[in-house]
């Protein structure tokens, strides 16, 4: 599979992960990575640490023609649709895409009720743009990803499993989850998610609602475990990476 990834680097450390798991499957082809919410280009700077050759563009100077010319089998987007809705407007629908965002119920989530999960509050519009314009988007929401969150131990194992991780969880200091991570998992058709079709829109202030608008393949359940396995065994493997340690994080 030839993949973009559309990330917001930098902020939780799951993008990270997520970008690394892309870089250890045999099967993926990491073709071009564009980071979103990133005025100052530091998403950027930590992407091209990770990622060593891949190309990898600041999302305010993302042409949707090289998106086209590069012509990826799919398109993980892991932060804000902005960029995603900017190609779609442009013509640009990717053949496959899928999305972490989004929330189809209400969520516990660091300390709060979660409603409107983060991607999509950022950028409400973009959002509803992408599930409106692009068919059979793959969406792997909070709501369940949420359940892949844990303590002292998974970032024991995730610390052990790659020392690209090692800076960015010591500075985190809240629970790891494994957010995006489970989206590459889904988009890649591993057995460690449940999938339904759903109908999908999107309100004004980023909820999600269900019942109305495009139907979508959407992840109901996942199994964490197999997935928690998953994800460390590629971190463990990860022979093909090629940049040097992310040494830091955003803020």
């Amino acid at each position: 599979m030839r993949l973009w990834v559309d990330t917001d680097v930098g902020t939780n450390p799951d993008d990270t992960i997520a970008l690394l798991c892309a870089l250890a499957r045999p099967d993926v082809e990491l073709v071009a990575v564009s980071t979103v919410d990133d005025p100052d280009g530091e998403r950027a700077t930590v992407a091209r640490r990770l990622v060593g050759d891949v190309p990898v563009t600041i999302g305010g100077l993302l042409d949707p023609d090289g998106f086209g010319a590069c012509d990826p089998d799919a398109v993980l987007a892991i932060g804000p649709l902005t960029n995603i809705a900017h190609l779609v407007r442009a013509g640009h629908v990717p053949a496959r895409l899928g999305v972490m965002g989004g929330a189809l119920v209400p969520v516990q989530h660091r300390g709060a009720l979660r409603r409107v999960e983060h991607n999509f509050g950022v950028d409400p519009d973009a959002a509803r743009t992408v599930l409106d314009a692009v068919p059979d988007v793959l969406v792997c929401p909070l709501d369940v990803t949420v359940r892949t969150c844990g303590g002292d131990e998974l970032r024991r194992r995730l610390t052990g499993a790659g020392s690209a991780l090692r800076r960015p969880l010591a500075a985190y200091a809240d629970r790891i989850c494994l957010h995006d991570p489970l989206a590459l998992l889904a988009l890649l058709g591993e057995p460690v998610v449940r999938i339904e079709r759903r109908r999908l829109t999107v309100a004004p202030d980023g909820a999600v609602r269900s019942g109305e608008g495009r139907e979508h393949d959407v992840v109901v359940d996942a199994d964490v475990p197999g997935a928690t396995e998953h994800i460390v065994t590629l971190l463990e493997q990860g022979d093909r990476y090629t940049g040097s340690p992310a040494e830091d994080e955003r803020p």
